[in-house]
């Protein structure tokens, strides 16, 4: 009966938790000095739970020296954390970020992967950035980054604005009209936040950029334009100076090299353009794979000596596991052209597999028979038997 008595509540020890004492008295709507019994601590608890910060919650209490109760909170907390963006236009997202953490004593940049913990935290941010919602709720999205797999959470407003115009000022290279297509053929009318504008910046106008040896340009926001149809962001360009390309070294086991580097044409000495040069390795990549690597993968590491203004490439070439042929049919022909494909067709089973060589087939095969009846050739590779081992069926059909 005395467990249950309405008492004044002396003190709150909390255990277990990294969120701020502050927090948590708020989060539960306990109040030291207020009277409370059984009931009023399992209510406290129970608002605890529903924050769903705490992946664990029980409670002990006892009389205190004053004879009020003593409360001790012992709690859990939620695990593990994924990254967290706040994307409202207009906030201060870092400002954000220092004032959630503050509070709470966690979650900068990061949030549970509890829904109700991610739906508490918006609720806390919707009252803390409530001058720049612009009278909207904050929701949730999920995101996930397709070249890492990892998910992330998003804080943003439930109806963003759309993208109507950009304003780019600063460049001298490129011409406004040639950047202004560029940016706004993937932006306009999209859902606008500050990131992901950045990030349509960054994917579609540095390549341009690169392609003119300009590696040091620099995008910078400018002022947004907030009208009654959406915004209008701005972009602030900084070219810097071109670059030229310089050394290129290749890394890589037992590589043919010299037929590497002639069918790369890297233009040395010259300006390095970007896309110039990624034609170069791409074709690297194509002589390794003729040698039966058909995995075969090219990575470039860039060094700028930004006082002589020259690109260095280091271009580390994976092999892969070496694939060979197995067998090789061919459908659509007559036995007697079957017969003759076969006597032009040169690799036997367990040769390098060179992927590109069906065509050069084609090619000869052609100058020696008549083709006109079955003109078009699908070539279908399969995998054959044994690890690493392709057969080819290579189907003759009329036009």
């Amino acid at each position: 009966m005395a467990q249950n008595a309405a008492t004044a509540l002396e003190s709150v020890a909390i255990q277990g938790s990294l969120v701020t004492q502050s927090a948590i008295l708020e989060i539960a709507k306990l109040k030291v000095g207020e009277v409370i019994d059984k009931a009023g601590i399992e209510a406290a608890c129970k608002r605890l739970q529903e924050s769903g910060l705490f992946s664990s919650i029980s409670y002990r209490y006892a009389p205190g020296p004053k004879k009020g109760w003593a409360l001790t909170v012992v709690l859990g907390d939620q695990a593990p954390l994924l990254g967290a963006t706040i994307d409202v236009p207009g906030a201060d997202e870092g400002e954000a970020w220092r004032w959630l953490a503050g509070k709470f004593g966690r979650f900068d940049r990061q949030a549970p992967q509890e829904d109700s913990a991610q739906k508490f935290l918006a609720g806390q941010l919707e009252g803390h950035l409530a001058g720049s919602l612009r009278g909207q709720r904050l929701a949730v999205r999920m995101e996930t980054d397709f070249n890492t797999g990892k998910s992330s959470v998003s804080f943003q407003p439930e109806n963003l604005p759309r993208v109507q115009s950009v304003t780019i000022t600063g460049n001298r290279e490129l011409g406004l009209a040639e950047l202004s297509a560029a940016l706004l053929g993937v932006a306009a009318n999209q859902a606008y936040t500050e990131r992901s504008f950045a990030a349509m910046v960054e994917l579609n106008l540095r390549p341009l950029y690169e392609e003119h040896g300009l590696y040091r340009v620099k995008f910078v926001p400018g002022e947004t334009k907030w009208g009654d149809a959406g915004v209008s962001p701005a972009v602030v360009i900084t070219e810097g100076d071109a670059y030229r390309l310089g050394k290129v070294e290749v890394a890589g086991d037992d590589l043919p090299l010299e037929a590497m580097l002639a069918a790369a044409k890297f233009p040395g000495g010259k300006l390095a353009n970007w896309k110039q040069i990624q034609q170069g390795i791409w074709d690297m990549e194509k002589v390794v794979k003729r040698t039966g690597y058909f995995e075969a993968a090219a990575k470039p590491e860039r060094a700028y000596d930004d006082v002589g203004h020259v690109l260095d490439l280091r271009i580390h070439m994976n092999k892969g596991p070496l694939y060979h042929f197995g067998e090789v049919h061919f459908a659509g022909l007559s036995q007697d052209l079957q017969d003759r494909a076969m006597k032009v067709w040169r690799p036997k089973p367990g040769d390098p597999y060179d992927y590109a060589y069906p065509g050069e087939f084609l090619q000869a095969f052609s100058r020696v028979v008549d083709l006109r009846a079955n003109p078009k050739c699908n070539v279908v590779p399969q995998k054959g038997a044994g690890d690493h081992v392709m057969d080819l069926n290579l189907v003759f059909a009329a036009r």
